[in-house]
């Protein structure tokens, strides 16, 4: 089968040079996809003030909230279409493709509706400092008009990457990804409210990328060119859909759920300290593009190897993309604790009071980076063989749960910014063991012929 592109069938061929091609467009492609948020701050930190920053840095957990759980339904197409493209049925590939687009298009229109209405609630909810109050709502607000774009590209690209093809989205992120950066400065130029000025930007980049994307759809070859005029929803693949996306939805949702508590002390401290943590969580977002697309590489290619029914295959998918994100990854993240303060001062200027906060995050958890390397690809791989319902009961023991019994017991007692972010570690820890279980019984039941089939 061809689809007119050029693209991995990880079902044939040497598999590390496979995962290599792969991967390497697929880092880019989130690196450029973190840009979106890391120029926003560094524009604001040099045209605006540090009260600009934290008002966009205190929309981070909210948006993740209100978008994020959506866009991981977008997961479940990725398990459905790789399967699918492993097993080369033409016929519901193009019944999955075609729902898809229909399912991003209606959630997205929800999400722009709530998230307009709730943005004040949510930053109630949150503590968020007056300072930056006004300025997070109305980011907010814009940021989520895009949303059906958002999700149109979201599970557009899900279609591509699941079908072996990791270039085009990042030909679209680099040009959406320029229109992003051009009209961030134009528009800080020109418009008093800087805020807005960067939401409009964002919005406007991921808009420009749901039409590229749309645009490949439409000269899908062997039958599965997306017609905007003849779309057909279908039950079945909806319900494909649902089955593995919901799981990872919820998963999704339990990590800004987690974290309000966490982002409601963080801005107790002040906007200093806000400005600080995005700052320092944006950096670790340019940095997990590589880990990400790790996991990615991971879920496409047992998938797929999964649907053509490789049993070697997918054992050596598992072996070498682990090993190969440690080696890359690591190294990474050492890196980036080294290198923090020089990065660091693009987004916060000369705020040192900002800049201490930041490096106690990036010291704290780039000294755990292994853990949360291992969850990913560990995740990625249980999601792949069908079983992303084991990846929401873990997050909802570890991250929900655990986090929430940190605030309450152990926060109180050692009160600090570094304590908050411990918090983090130790979750991941937890949730690595309890990932290291569930993979090895799910691998056990694949090599005794059970696992979840499409």
């Amino acid at each position: 089968m061809t689809l007119g592109v050029k693209k991995v069938d990880a079902t044939k061929g040497s598999i590390i040079p496979l995962i290599v091609t792969f991967v390497i467009p697929l880092i880019l492609t989130t690196l450029i996809q973190q840009l979106f948020n890391a120029v926003d701050i560094a524009v604001l930190g040099n045209m605006a003030d540090t009260t600009a920053v934290a008002a966009v840095g205190a929309t981070t957990t909210i948006i993740h909230l209100i978008v994020d759980a959506f866009v991981g339904i977008s997961g479940g197409a990725k398990i459905v279409l790789s399967r699918l493209f492993g097993k080369k049925d033409t016929e519901e590939l193009k019944r999955t493709i075609d729902t898809s687009i229909v399912v991003a298009v209606v959630f997205g229109v929800i999400i722009a509706v709530v998230g307009f209405l709730l943005a004040p609630l949510f930053l109630n909810l949150t503590k968020c400092p007056s300072e930056c109050f006004n300025g997070a709502a109305l980011y907010i607000r814009i940021y989520v008009l895009a949303a059906p774009a958002i999700l149109i590209y979201n599970y557009g690209s899900a279609v591509l990457t699941s079908s072996g093809d990791s270039r085009r989205p990042l030909y679209y992120a680099i040009i959406s990804g320029l229109l992003n950066i051009l009209l961030n400065v134009l528009l800080c130029l020109v418009l008093p409210q800087k805020v807005a000025a960067v939401a409009i930007a964002t919005a406007a980049a991921q808009i420009l990328a749901a039409t590229l994307v749309m645009l490949r759809l439409k000269g899908l070859g062997d039958g599965l060119k997306v017609r905007i005029t003849k779309l057909r929803f279908s039950l079945h693949a909806f319900s494909q859909l649902m089955r593995f996306g919901i799981p990872l939805a919820l998963q999704t949702l339990v990590f800004p759920l987690a974290n309000l508590q966490i982002s409601a002390a963080i801005n107790s401290y002040g906007v200093t300290c806000v400005a600080g943590n995005s700052a320092a969580n944006t950096m670790h977002q340019l940095t997990a593009s590589a880990r990400n697309a790790f996991g990615t590489a991971a879920a496409t290619f047992i998938g797929q190897n999964l649907g053509a029914e490789k049993p070697q295959r997918v054992r050596a998918s598992f072996i070498h993309t682990t090993w190969m994100c440690l080696a890359f990854c690591l190294p990474l993240a050492f890196l980036e604790w080294l290198s923090g303060p020089l990065w660091l001062q693009i987004f916060l200027g000369q705020d040192t009071a900002a800049m201490e906060y930041a490096m106690i995050r990036v010291a704290i958890l780039n000294s755990a980076a292994f853990f949360l390397m291992m969850n990913t690809i560990l995740g990625n791989s249980i999601q792949a063989f069908g079983y992303p319902i084991f990846s929401t009961v873990n997050a909802l023991a570890w991250v929900l749960g655990f986090r929430i019994f940190w605030m309450a017991v152990v926060y109180p007692v050692y009160t600090s910014y570094a304590s908050l972010i411990i918090c983090f570690i130790a979750s991941w820890i937890l949730t690595f063991v309890c990932n290291v279980i569930i993979f090895s019984v799910i691998y056990w039941r694949y090599r005794k012929g059970k696992y979840r089939r499409i």
